[in-house]
């Protein structure tokens, strides 16, 4: 491309010209941007969501500047950027210079010209970040936005080592003139319209400064009636949303903005040290949320602390303070749970989810002193999930003082079924509380017959009628010699028309479906006693002739067609009805 004068007249920092032409106002809105642009760079990260607003947002202004004036030339000096003799951004500070970033690597004079994209913008962007950050002594800005093959960007540039008097000269020597470095990818139309950029003219008046680190403080605004109209359209509108913002925020509450904040830093990078605060104060807001019930952001606080360094131990450290009888938490955490609705408890389950088998103990304390069957009965199948692979850890709440712990405990194991369980249901078996007896029947129901059998057998032994019957339902699914010959010691037992009516159903109702031909000897005898019957005799004899038809074989048959050729019209009325039954199932 074609290279312009580096004749660099003396700006005058401050001024401007009236009247201010539309390119010089649009150069001072987008060299405003820039500065901005540049500094919430340098605070945040390159992924936060304002940076990348401000970047799009600047890429976005220079085109539709470009587009609507024409190539822009901007001229840079020791203390200020010009665009014309007009000054666009005059040095307040050391820091705060951004002529100096351009002037001091030999570029005086920069142009953009129409077609310019985001890319380009970004890649200049970049190039004064690296130059004006901790390393940017590394490399000279004229360098990098070589390197970035900037088509549209064209600079002037004179080399580094000519002196400088702060301002520069308005004239230079052709030495100076001979020292150009050459630009990649511009053309010619960029010099060609950087010499024919209308001067502001030399007028000028010293104006305030028109920069704020928020907004340009000297925009032009539409004062029109249509403006002022529409501003007072939107006003209502945007007023609400503001309130409805600022209610959100309140009504979130200092735990969730804690929360937010938290992940936000867990997003960024972070040294070990820092990491570990960050474990430390997860844990801190797990606790806090417990103590106010407020499931959803305890669960998130475990969530974030699942996997990060040292964020096992601390919880596992937490939990055994929590177990401990005198916690003030664990109260408050049961106090909640009881006083909240299902949507509540349903909450605090998840909770209890996420922090996984580890906080079984806590847990089973929770359950121990909750008050409300509500809570009680979901969080125990929570529990018995969180056990499935060990149940031993319930082991120790079968010893609980309190009848309904360790029912519950029972209940639990039930849950979890399979053999791994029985041994447990056995130590809790004999318990003196005949709830808890039933609960382990209940259990048992969950566990293969042949695993169950012998704590079973030894709960017909129960003085429970429930615990008898319900035990004695189970063992009579299929045949077995053993519970049948039981079951006849109880039927032939003195005492036994002094048992209640349940117990003496159940009997004959089990015999009947593990009872096969070994016992029919015995079961006629029992229909042809005379001698030991009471006031019931009749219905004992017919509970006995149904039993024999409802073995069913051949030899029960024959006993029922002998029991027809009886002497004894009692017998025979017996064996007839029961004959009568088979006939039916036949």
């Amino acid at each position: 491309m074609g290279v312009p004068s580096v004749s660099e007249p003396s700006p005058r920092a401050g001024s401007t010209s009236p009247p201010e032409s539309p390119i010089v106002h649009a150069a001072s809105v987008w060299t405003g941007k820039l500065a901005r642009t540049l500094k919430n760079c340098r605070l945040y990260d390159a992924g936060n969501p304002a940076v990348l607003r401000l970047r799009e947002e600047l890429a976005t202004s220079l085109v539709q500047l470009l587009d609507e004036h024409g190539p822009l030339t901007l001229r840079c000096t020791s203390s200020d950027i010009l665009c014309g003799e007009t000054s666009l951004y005059p040095a307040r500070s050391r820091d705060d210079n951004l002529g100096m970033v351009f002037f001091r690597d030999g570029i005086h004079s920069i142009v953009f010209s129409p077609g310019i994209d985001r890319r380009e913008t970004d890649a200049l962007l970049d190039a004064l970040l690296q130059v004006t950050g901790r390393a940017g002594d590394e490399e000279d800005l004229v360098t990098l936005l070589w390197d970035a093959d900037l088509a549209h960007v064209s600079a002037e540039v004179v080399q580094t080592d000519m002196a400088m008097d702060g301002e520069g000269s308005d004239t230079m020597g052709s030495d100076a003139a001979s020292s150009l470095m050459p630009w990649p990818g511009s053309g010619d139309g960029a010099d060609a319209a950087a010499e024919g950029q209308t001067s502001a003219g030399d007028a000028a008046t010293e104006a305030p400064d028109p920069r704020s680190d928020d907004w340009l403080a000297e925009e032009k605004f539409d004062t029109s009636p249509t403006a002022l109209s529409e501003l007072q359209m939107q006003g209502p509108l945007e007023i609400a949303r503001l309130r409805e913002e600022y209610d959100s925020e309140r009504a979130a509450g200092l735990l969730q903005g804690t929360l937010t904040l938290a992940c936000e830093c867990l997003e960024a990078e972070s040294a070990a040290d820092e990491d570990e605060e960050l474990s430390h104060l997860l844990v801190r807001l797990l606790q806090e949320a417990l103590m106010v019930g407020a499931w959803p952001e305890a669960r998130r606080a475990a969530e974030l602390l699942s996997g990060r360094r040292g964020a096992e131990a601390a919880v596992k450290a937490l939990l055994s303070e929590l177990c401990q009888p005198e916690s003030v938490i664990t109260s408050s955490v049961v106090r909640e749970a009881d006083g909240q609705g299902t949507q509540g408890v349903q909450a605090f389950l998840a909770l209890a989810r996420e922090l996984g088998p580890a906080a079984v103990e806590w847990l089973m304390r929770v359950l121990a002193e909750s008050r409300q069957q509500r809570t009680r009965l979901p969080l125990a199948h929570v529990i018995a999930e969180l056990c499935r692979d060990d149940p031993r850890q319930l082991a120790t709440w079968l010893a609980d003082p309190r009848w309904y712990v360790v029912r519950n405990v029972t209940h639990m194991l039930g849950c979890i079924g399979g053999p791994t369980v029985v041994g447990l249901l056995q130590s809790v078996a004999a318990h003196a509380d005949p709830r808890v007896r039933r609960e382990v029947v209940s259990s048992l129901s969950q566990v293969e017959r042949s695993d169950a059998r012998d704590v079973l057998l030894r709960l017909l032994g129960d003085g429970d009628t429930r615990v008898f019957c319900a035990a004695l339902h189970q063992l009579s699914s299929a045949p077995d010699a053993e519970v049948a010959r039981i079951l006849l010691e109880h039927l032939q037992a003195a005492g036994f028309h002094d048992r209640p009516a349940e117990e003496r159903r159940a009997v004959f109702s089990a015999l009947a479906r593990v009872a096969q031909d070994e016992v029919l000897p015995r079961l006629e005898a029992e229909l042809n006693e005379t001698r030991r019957f009471a006031g019931d005799r009749e219905a004992h004899r017919m509970a006995v002739a149904h039993c024999i038809s409802h073995i069913g074989s051949p030899a029960a048959r024959g006993i029922l067609e002998r029991g027809l050729r009886s002497r004894n019209r009692r017998i025979r009325s017996a064996c007839e009805a029961a004959l009568a039954g088979i006939q039916s199932h036949d």
